[in-house]
């Protein structure tokens, strides 16, 4: 038998669909906006913003950066000028209504608290974005608590943010706790870094750039861990 009792587990491209609500949401605010607005546009964006964020989690920007400035540069690929502070405000607002569940997000979250597992969502973003997304998709009802960087005042990966966590319950043995994430500079980065062992959700079977002690490729595949 495993020896966790305490899991810390990531929403975005985890347990709800990132990228399928980024692309619901940056369609609307670019036709609201009358700029490009196809795929090759909504792509573009998703790029930039994934090195925005990146950056942000390599502490070379601060996360205030993150928000206009993607903006900035997607209008600067289009050659158009718009206030980039409404595009940001009006995209947020369709991102926070963007809650599409990864395939098995219910069965397993199910199937772990009815084992006994403490679960805690841990995820960067917005709080206000996140937690409406958590709760209107249904999750949040699973989650013994929720954790958000923006409220703990650090980021994954940072240290800190993990000892923001791990002060904020009951477990404290680190031996005791796994992270569940998809992402190899956020999630297994940040167990590398606060020596918590990881599960990393890898669906589609990327190159690993950090060694995580499980990988699994459906969140089915949790079930032979826990």
């Amino acid at each position: 038998m495993n020896q966790y009792t305490s899991l810390f587990l990531d929403i975005d491209n985890t347990l709800l669909d990132f990228y399928k609500a980024e692309a619901v949401a940056v369609k609307r605010v670019l036709e609201q906006y009358s700029l490009p607005s196809d795929n090759e546009a909504i792509k573009l964006y998703s790029n930039i913003n994934k090195n925005y964020w990146e950056a942000f989690e390599r502490g070379e920007i601060p996360k205030s950066a993150i928000f206009e400035g993607r903006f900035k540069t997607l209008l600067e690929h289009f050659g158009e000028q718009r206030n980039t502070a409404d595009i940001s405000k009006d995209y947020c607002s369709n991102l926070s209504e963007g809650y599409f569940k990864m395939d098995g997000a219910d069965e397993i979250l199910t199937y772990l608290k009815n084992k006994g597992y403490k679960l805690y969502a841990t995820t960067n973003g917005l709080a206000s974005t996140q937690f409406k997304r958590i709760k209107n998709s249904g999750l949040e009802a699973y989650f013994d608590k929720i954790f958000i960087s923006e409220d703990a005042g650090h980021q994954k990966p940072e240290k800190e943010y993990f000892d923001y966590v791990i002060n904020n319950i009951e477990e404290k043995d680190k031996q005791k706790m796994l992270i569940v994430g998809d992402s190899q500079s956020s999630d297994i980065l940040g167990g590398i870094n606060s020596e918590i062992d990881t599960c990393w959700f890898n669906p589609n079977n990327d190159t690993a750039k950090y060694e995580s002690k499980y990988t699994i490729f459906s969140l089915e595949e949790i079930k032979n861990i826990l």
